[in-house]
């Protein structure tokens, strides 16, 4: 059950930037099928950069096993530093987008793989730490697809400046996995 609990919370988690980022994209006028062109790539964008992640790190369990909880937490607690940082800085900017014309795909594409940097260093913590990988990625992609329908439903009828909050919480949740790796690596 604890694991469970761990998958649903890591997807969620990630999903955080894939929130704010459809919040700030939906502000631009966009049918429905322009929403689900975005949570298609950024769910996959989520899924397969933590594939790629866990790859990443699996190869790196066998060279660095004394130390790879280290590890772990030092990637998480620097993007979850990351993502405050960005949370902060949004929160204080007083821009608002132009109203034009909803996004291209190379710009959808682009959005989707750089919000899912923090899944990579995600995805190098669960290579690690030797997680199973299934579960995970499928719960970091379906949490980032749904979140951002969600954003670009909100992002109609709301204000922008939520965004910047859930990356902020976003972070402080990515510090507590960070800690909680470090713990389990340590006992």
């Amino acid at each position: 059950m604890a694991q469970i609990f761990e998958i649903l919370f890591i997807g969620f988690v990630l999903s955080a930037d894939s929130f704010s980022a459809s919040l700030a994209m939906g502000a631009r006028p966009h049918k429905f099928s322009d929403s689900l062109k975005f949570a298609i790539s950024s769910g996959g964008a989520e899924a397969l950069v933590s594939f790629l992640g866990a790859i990443a790190g699996s190869t790196i369990i066998a060279q660095f096993d004394s130390i790879d909880h280290w590890a772990a937490f030092v990637i998480l607690v620097l993007v979850a530093l990351h993502m405050g940082y960005e949370g902060i800085v949004e929160l204080k900017s007083n821009e608002v987008p132009e109203a034009k014309k909803f996004h291209g795909f190379i710009k959808i594409l682009i959005v989707s793989l750089a919000t899912s940097l923090d899944a990579f260093a995600v995805g190098v913590s669960l290579g690690v730490s030797e997680k199973p990988l299934i579960p995970f990625i499928t719960s970091i992609g379906l949490w980032a697809f749904f979140s951002t329908l969600l954003g670009m439903a909100i992002a109609k009828r709301s204000s922008q400046r939520l965004g910047p909050i859930f990356s902020i919480i976003g972070a402080l949740i990515l510090f507590s996995l960070a800690v909680k790796f470090l713990v389990e690596g340590i006992a």
